[in-house]
């Protein structure tokens, strides 16, 4: 018999301002919404190295990032 892992739940708050409802499917009891995700990022303070990681992820995907060529612009950006 083979041993079953279980895998770690991750809990997400979605404001309910959030979602915004595209369709339904009455027969498979299901609807499918849009969700922003600057109200994500706003709800959901990252906790975790995981979770900060994930959020970097996020970020990079959605274009949020800057880049720098010299240590002192990125010292200047992060002071501000």
């Amino acid at each position: 018999m083979a041993t079953i892992q279980k895998t770690k739940e991750a809990m997400v708050k979605l404001p309910l301002s959030a979602l915004r409802y595209l369709s339904r499917y009455p027969r498979e009891k299901k609807i499918v919404v849009e969700i922003a995700t600057d109200d994500i990022v706003r709800v959901n303070d990252a906790k975790t190295l995981d979770e900060i990681i994930g959020s970097a992820r996020l970020d990079y995907a959605l274009g949020d990032y800057t880049s720098h060529k010299t240590a002192r612009s990125l010292i200047s950006a992060l002071r501000a």
